[in-house]
């Protein structure tokens, strides 16, 4: 985007939000170019995906940003884990008493929601996408800023 569609887009906003865009836009800037490589995949995959898996990916989104951030960061090395398995494996995974042991009801719930979000080759074949589908922003503020 252009800077000066930038400042448009932004003047726009209400000073909050326009206040935490500026800050995640300027968070961005100072990653690393892979880093910013790999957000980019990731928003890819996220706006190829239908409406409907697109509202099931910020729903799940939100209730994994409402857990606190200790329990991100279990919950982040469960999503790099089912990514890692086959797709016959995630089920039985989900079902062993590590996981029980590990995760609360609600993060198996997040988890197993998660496993409906990967791609349905993914699903299906057993191919280990380096791109989460979920976003790593709430995708819903870009999508507002959009219009």
């Amino acid at each position: 985007m252009a800077p000066e569609q930038r400042r448009r887009l932004l003047e726009r906003l209400p000073p909050d939000r326009r206040q935490r865009l500026e800050e995640r836009l300027e968070r961005y800037n100072t990653l690393p170019p892979e880093e910013r490589q790999r957000l980019q995949q990731q928003l890819e995959r996220f706006r190829s995906l239908p409406p409907e898996r697109q509202q099931a990916a910020r729903n799940l989104f939100r209730q994994f940003m409402s857990l606190p951030e200790d329990r991100r960061q279990v919950l982040r090395e469960g999503f790099q884990r089912l990514r890692a398995l086959a797709p016959a494996e995630r089920l039985a995974w989900l079902e062993s008493e590590e996981v029980k042991k590990r995760y609360s009801s609600a993060e198996r719930r997040i988890l197993e929601e998660y496993i409906e979000l990967l791609p349905a080759g993914d699903r299906e074949q057993g191919t280990h996408p380096q791109v989460s589908p979920l976003p790593a922003e709430d995708p819903s503020d870009e999508d507002q800023a959009d219009g």
